[in-house]
């Protein structure tokens, strides 16, 4: 490691004293909201980068220590470089790779059929290598009064205990979830440092098994409830339209199938928002454990984040969510109504003189990709303004309980990086 912890501190002017932790919520997030998916809207998803560079200065700005705030000092050009490299390191010798396999030995070969498993595997393993480089991009990038943090340790061990851990859930039915979310927690936090100063997370998972086998409990009914409400309206579904519910090609009837999707995917959501219900619990039990367990420089953190608080926080973000997709779904909608009954209202001959033959498929076969981009997009339209409200209710509950010297803490010496976050951009587990 790069600096010692302080165990004692002498009286006198290092002494130290108590921060406060608080947050001031930042302005304009619904603006920056809508700024931000005009510009991924118009560069294709490129400017994803800098939208989340600002997005990240904004909540950064907003964590006040002492009323100072933090100051993070990522770019969006190190985000792209990052992918950029990780996507002509990994991810195109990959699609390279694969492609070779194909035309070498056949699509049906023995080695073809096992390489995508081979392959699976060594990107899941990449997996917890990415989480790690990101949180240390954003530590080297995070900073205050000067000071800036780090990540002093190897992200391959982490990658690698977070896969084989990862192998054991099912073996074990889930029971080692708590175990493994204490042992990844604490090889981040004892390898992440504020200056030349170490963070210190000593812990075990005891505490955390009541409330997981209370979880664990709910998913299971939850489970079993959602497969028989699935059965019984198969079943009655049956019964309204006869047993004949295949069409002649093996396939479900059109008006079935449209049935089922739609009951499907209300029953998904249902599960989902029990899943929230009785989790929130859980989850606040994580995070008040972990930020008692975890020290700096002789301090201790304390959260009081409650199962209700998250609750409302989820519920209230997934309607914030809906809400932006709606405002830009519905005007899509109705526009499009309008263009195809424009369209329709010229006559054929006349299109296809002034545009050419086959205008209406191509114009389709352009249109659709557009729509669906879009649509997948609207969803995240106020993302921003729900990333605000959940870290805002996070720091509101945390508190940091005991002296720190900070005229003891040097500048990190840890080396800077001129990328960030390549990996966790590639696979899409970037948080923020």
């Amino acid at each position: 490691m790069a600096g010692n912890a302080i165990t004692d501190v002498p009286d006198g002017s290092t002494a130290g004293r108590q921060l406060e932790v608080s947050w001031l919520s930042p302005i304009g997030m619904t603006g920056l909201s809508i700024a931000n998916f005009i510009y991924r809207l118009f560069t294709l998803g490129i400017y994803d980068f800098w939208a989340r560079t600002e997005v990240r200065k904004r909540l950064w700005s907003a964590i006040r220590l002492d009323g100072e705030p933090l100051v993070y000092t990522g770019t969006g050009k190190e985000l792209f470089l990052g992918f950029i490299i990780v996507f002509g390191l990994v991810l195109l010798p990959i699609l390279l790779l694969s492609a070779g396999i194909i035309l070498a030995f056949g699509p049906t070969s023995p080695v073809a059929q096992l390489f995508p498993l081979a392959l699976y595997v060594f990107i899941f393993l990449l997996f917890g290598v990415a989480i790690y480089r990101a949180q240390r991009y954003r530590l080297l990038r995070t900073s205050w009064r000067g000071i800036r943090g780090s990540l002093d340790g190897n992200s391959w061990n982490y990658g690698w205990t977070y896969f084989w851990t990862f192998l054991l859930i099912p073996l074990t039915l889930g029971w080692i979830i708590p175990w493994r979310t204490t042992k990844l927690q604490t090889l981040i936090t004892n390898d992440a440092m504020f200056g030349d100063r170490e963070f210190f997370f000593k812990g075990d998972a005891g505490p955390l098994y009541g409330p997981f086998a209370m979880l664990w409990i709910g998913v299971f009914a939850i489970y079993v409830g959602a497969s028989l409400v699935f059965a019984v309206a198969i079943a009655a579904l049956q019964h309204t339209f006869g047993l004949d519910t295949l069409s002649p090609g093996g396939q479900l009837k059109p008006e079935i199938a449209s049935i089922v999707a739609i009951g499907t995917l209300g029953i998904i959501a249902m599960a989902y928002l029990l899943y929230l219900l009785i989790s929130a619990w859980y989850r606040a039990c994580i995070i008040n454990h972990f930020a008692k367990r975890t020290h700096f420089e002789g301090a201790q953190f304390k959260a009081k984040v409650t199962g209700a608080g998250l609750l409302w926080i989820d519920v209230t973000n997934i309607l914030i969510l809906l809400v932006g997709a709606l405002l830009l779904i519905i005007p899509l909608s109705i526009a499009a109504v309008l263009i195809v009954a424009v369209a329709n209202s010229i006559d054929a001959t006349l299109l296809e003189s002034l545009l050419g033959p086959d205008v209406k498929i191509r114009f389709a076969a352009i249109s659709v990709p557009i729509a669906i981009f879009i649509m997948a997009l609207s969803f995240t339209l106020l993302l921003p303004v729900t990333q605000a409200r959940a870290m805002g209710y996070f720091i509101s509950h945390l508190s940091i309980e005991g002296p720190i010297a900070l005229e003891r803490i040097a500048q990190s010496t840890a080396g800077q990086v001129s990328t960030g976050e390549g990996l966790a951009q590639a696979f899409d587990i970037d948080a923020f």
